[in-house]
């Protein structure tokens, strides 16, 4: 416990007067949790939610492209960000069909960053740039307008929303103080004669919101989701088991093999039909295509894990290479031999720079190993 004496003073003139003395106990704060070393490294964890409210707007429109193009790609043939100068009212466009002009049948996520709960004066341009660019057919009228923000909608919004009637009355209201030199620079967009026809006509029904909490629980199924929030990663399901025969993209590395084993006994084996009369080389083969498809799943896992551009798998590969490069190169009585002893090496390998470092298995490193072969890097008999 700590003390802390302070003096409540005024000053009258220049006499400084103590009129109270008092002693405050301070406790030292105790923190009732287990700390890992990982907590010690990156520090308190931001919850999702509030990482959401802090990342930049650029950001903020990226990631509602990646829920869209990843989430949402059972819905959408193609999504678009259109978001900067000239975009017209359109910052994430998600298109339905491939058709054009009338025919084309689309979503707009209208992306709005800001500290606050939407309120309607934010989001009145915004109608007023739909209603103005529609009917001008610069685009056809989207099948639904969604405002996503990090924040969400105020309930005043989210009433003007439910109740589309009361948010087009609430537009021409606003229209003149909102909207009319808003739109489009250097011309005013009086809402008079067919235009105001127009908007008076207009269905609001189409627009909606996407609540933030949502928004974080369905992009946490898309393969970007680790990259902007961090966490645990998803279990990595089981390996895929090799199937009964060899297939063409095994070709290679299973040559090599067999190169190795007759390299061993001396004499040549052309196939592995011929193994069968060989337990130790029949039994290593297998384990080494189990270890092949282990390396595979790791490959489809990361896919399935990471946004695309990453090339971890890639990296990966070649820390590989770069471990057992020279336990390759080194003489070995036999390619069998130099098969082992590399494999070997490559189980031993620490690699934590690979970011899904805690999913990977011996197995993987191992089975590294012959996509290298396979990918004609490595050879086990010169």
């Amino acid at each position: 416990m700590l003390s802390f004496d302070y003096t409540k003073s005024m000053i009258v003139g220049e006499v400084m007067i103590e009129d109270e003395k008092d002693t405050i106990d301070i406790i030292e704060p105790k923190l009732n949790i287990k700390l890992s070393n990982t907590d010690l490294l990156l520090g308190k964890p931001i919850e999702p939610i509030n990482r959401l409210q802090v990342i930049s707007d650029t950001d903020f429109e990226d990631l509602v492209r990646e829920w869209s193009c990843d989430y949402l790609k059972s819905i959408y043939k193609k999504v678009r960000r259109c978001g900067g100068a000239g975009d017209m009212g359109r910052d994430v466009v998600a298109y339905v069909n491939e058709g054009k002009g009338e025919e084309l049948v689309w979503d707009n996520y209208q992306c709005k960053h800001y500290n606050a709960p939407l309120s309607p004066s934010s989001i009145w341009i915004e109608m007023g740039k739909l209603c103005y660019y529609t009917f001008e057919k610069k685009y056809p009228v989207p099948r639904k307008y969604y405002f996503v923000t990090p924040k969400g909608v105020s309930t005043k919004l989210s009433n003007l929303i439910d109740n589309p009637e009361e948010l087009k009355q609430g537009l021409i209201k606003e229209w003149v103080n909102k909207c009319e030199s808003n739109i489009t620079s250097g011309k005013k967009i009086e809402l008079v004669d067919e235009f105001l026809t127009y908007v008076e006509n207009f269905d609001f029904s189409i627009v909606d919101d996407v609540d933030p909490q949502e928004l974080i629980q369905q992009h946490s199924q898309t393969k970007y989701f680790y990259y902007r929030f961090g966490g645990i990663h998803k279990t990595r399901p089981e390996a895929i088991e090799p199937p009964d025969s060899i297939v063409p993209d095994e070709l290679l590395y299973v040559k090599k093999l067999l190169e190795a084993y007759s390299d061993h006994h001396k004499s040549v084996i052309e196939d592995i039909s011929n193994l069968s009369t060989h337990s130790n080389y029949i039994n290593h083969f297998n384990r080494q295509r189990k270890c092949f498809y282990s390396a595979e799943s790791l490959m489809k896992f990361e896919r399935d894990t990471l946004p695309p551009g990453v090339e971890a798998f890639e990296d990966l590969k070649q820390e590989v290479y770069d471990g057992i490069i020279d336990i390759l190169e080194s003489d070995h009585s036999d390619g069998f031999e130099r098969v082992k002893e590399v494999c070997k090496s490559a189980r031993n390998l620490n690699i934590p720079s690979y970011p899904l470092y805690t999913s990977i298995k011996g197995n993987d490193l191992n089975g590294l190993c012959h996509h290298l072969a396979n990918e004609d890097k490595i050879s086990w008999v010169d």
